[in-house]
Formats: structure tokens, C-alpha cells, sequence
């Protein structure tokens, strides 16, 4: 089949990387967003995915505009079967819609978790089960009938990079398994009294509050980790927890005092109704590394406090 895939971020790789090794597809052209300027230098950056095409030595364009007139010029001059997108970060018009089929992975059971941030927000929901969907494109964001659907559990202990990467790699099948027979998939409208919606995260909604219950506290600190990574003060410094265990048992402490050191595994810190073993910690400036070591290097005490 031929076909234009359309991504920006790590999430649709797996997906062009299984496309591009499959000889029954044709990778007619990626398109990703422009490259941006990034970290202290501000150097230009291309997206993830566009890196990740250009490795596979696949053509890659990168509009400003992917509806202005020349990039559906482009598009068209190349009569793709079928354009599939994935995480791209701008709204496909009524023209380029026409050109051909045009699908989207999305890493949700839709209608549930619409828009930009559907892993980070199962997670801090607490849920148990998450999914991929593969809908048509339509003039609503996330909402076109649904193609295909199939759902994952969420481990108990799991993070936002781990659950990431195993629904990018699940929607890789999932889409593989679609293009072999997509004639045979029929369309079902969305539920739209279902729908559900995410919005953007910001650094301040990384900042962890010691004063709320132990189990949101664990849900924030994994829905962030490992990037960019749920935050607290310390000695007047940023300290980022990347993993933490629940402790239950309630104490008499403040929340968000030091309340314990737990040998070769990490320290305590009070909750509202619990306390929170630390395991992972990455320090400002500093690498992720284990909180043991991190107590061995700061020399932590009992009764100090962060927040």
C-alpha cells in the first residue's frame, strides 16, 4: 500500500519503523513538524520522528503549513492510498482529508482521554487499563468513527515512559494488523456522552503537594516519570522523585517531613494519610540515580523537610 505517514513525537516511531521494513507498504513521503529550537544553545532540532525517518533514509518534509497550497500540492502529486498520522501536533483541513483515507493512532480507548495527554492522564486517574484506538480523521479533534480498538492493562507500578512505550509499540501492530485487511473494518461512531478530555501539563502541575493522599501523590510522581519528572523543594533546590512505593501506614508527622531511612533502599516522606518510600531521585544538575545513594551523598537526616 502506498502511503504519507504524518508524526512528531517517539510515540508513531515503532509504528514507521515496522512500516518501513514491511515490503507490502510503500513509505511515499513523512512529514513531521519543523525543527525547533532546543536546550541552553537553542539549536535547531529536528523532531523525534522526523530523526527517526531520516535513520530509516526516508524522505522527510517538514512544513510550517502542512494545508497551505504547496504542501497539498506535494501531497498530491505523490496519490498516496492512505495517510496515516500519529501524535502530529496540528489539525489536517478539509482538502488534505479529501486526498486520500487518513487514519490516526491514538493512545487511548476513545471516546475516554481526547486530545494531547491521554498516558499521563490514565495515570494520574489511577486507571487499570489503557489502549490504542485507530480512527478516521474528521474535522473534531479525536473524534472520527473508530476502525479499530484494543485495550492494555496498566501495571500497578508502571510509568508514564514505560506505558508510553508499550502502546507505541502495541499501536504498531495494531495498525499493521489494520492495512492487511482494511476493507474488512467497519466504522462505529463515537459515544459522544463518553467523551472525555486532557489538556496540556504544565511544570507547575509536576510540583508535588506532600499534603494530599499518599495514592495521588504515587500517581503524580509515575504519570511524570522519567521525563520531565514529578518535583519537590529541597534545601532550597529542586529534587525530582522518579520512583516511589506507598508505605501506608499513617504518621504523625507533617507532611513532607523526612520521616525515615530505609538501608540500601531509599527514604520515607510523609503524606497526608501515609508516608512514600523514595527509590529514584534525580537531583539538580545531577543524573537519576538510586535514593540510597543519594541519602549516602546528601547525608539526609530524620525531621528535615521538603515541599
Amino acid at each position: 500500500m502506498k502511503l504519507i505517514f504524518i508524526g512528531s513525537s517517539e510515540y508513531g516511531i515503532p509504528a514507521l519503523e515496522e512500516l518501513a521494513m514491511n515490503r507490502q507498504h510503500q513509505i511515499l513521503l513523512v512529514i513531521s513538524q519543523p525543527a525547533r529550537p532546543k536546550g541552553r544553545n537553542k539549536h535547531l532540532e529536528a523532531t523525534p520522528l522526523a530523526q527517526a525517518a531520516g535513520l530509516l533514509g526516508l524522505e522527510v518534509f517538514t512544513p510550517e503549513d502542512i494545508n497551505c497550497e504547496t504542501s497539498l500540492c506535494r501531497i498530491r502529486k505523490l496519490q498516496p492510498e492512505i495517510i496515516i498520522t500519529a501524535s502530529y501536533g496540528a489539525f489536517l483541513g478539509r482538502d488534505l482529508r479529501k486526498t486520500a483515507l487518513c487514519i490516526n493512532l491514538h493512545p487511548s480507548l476513545l471516546p475516554r482521554y481526547r486530545g494531547a495527554s491521554p498516558i499521563r492522564t490514565a495515570i494520574l486517574n489511577g486507571d487499570e487499563a489503557s489502549g490504542n484506538t485507530i480512527f478516521r480523521l474528521t474535522a473534531r479533534m479525536d473524534a472520527g468513527p473508530i476502525l479499530v480498538q484494543q485495550g492494555l492493562n496498566i501495571n500497578s507500578h508502571e510509568n508514564y515512559s514505560s506505558l508510553h512505550n508499550r502502546l507505541a509499540n502495541h499501536a504498531a501492530l495494531l495498525l499493521l494488523q489494520y492495512l492487511e485487511t482494511p476493507d474488512s473494518y467497519l466504522e462505529k461512531a463515537q459515544d459522544e456522552g463518553m467523551a472525555t478530555y486532557t489538556e496540556m501539563f504544565s511544570k507547575s502541575d509536576t510540583h508535588l503537594n506532600w499534603n494530599k493522599p499518599y495514592g495521588l501523590i504515587l500517581n503524580t510522581i509515575r504519570a511524570y516519570a522519567d521525563e520531565p519528572g514529578a518535583y519537590t523543594i529541597f534545601r532550597e533546590k529542586e529534587l525530582k522523585i522518579l520512583e516511589a512505593h506507598a508505605e501506608q501506614p499513617g504518621s504523625a508527622a507533617e507532611p513532607g517531613t523526612i520521616r525515615k531511612i530505609t538501608k540500601n533502599k531509599g527514604f520515607t516522606i510523609t503524606a497526608r494519610d501515609g508516608e512514600i518510600l523514595i527509590t529514584k531521585v534525580q537531583a539538580a544538575g545531577k543524573k537519576a540515580m538510586d535514593a540510597w545513594a543519594f541519602y549516602l551523598g546528601a547525608r539526609l537526616e530524620p525531621g528535615e523537610k521538603v515541599g
